[in-house]
């Protein structure tokens, strides 16, 4: 079950050239599984930034951190 709100899905979708627009999004999948690249996990970054106005201090700006739409929640629940 994810618990994520609305409007953090749409932001990995915008990103995710590998995913189908129908295709469930598993909290589990790679990034790279997706078609997400490093310039657009940084440009991921600062949209979770700005929509649930945080701060991803140095820490958290790991490969592991950003390895998949459920570690990434994780972190970004963890800074709101």
């Amino acid at each position: 079950m994810v618990d994520w709100p609305p409007a953090f899905e749409p932001l990995i979708r915008q990103r995710s050239r590998l995913l189908g627009a129908d295709a469930p999004l598993d909290p589990d999948q790679g990034l790279i599984e997706l078609g997400v690249d490093s310039l657009e996990v940084v440009e991921l970054i600062v949209n979770l930034e700005t929509e649930f106005d945080i701060e991803f201090p140095p820490e958290l700006l790991q490969p592991e951190v950003f390895a998949t739409p459920g570690t990434i929640w994780q972190a970004v629940r963890s800074l709101m």
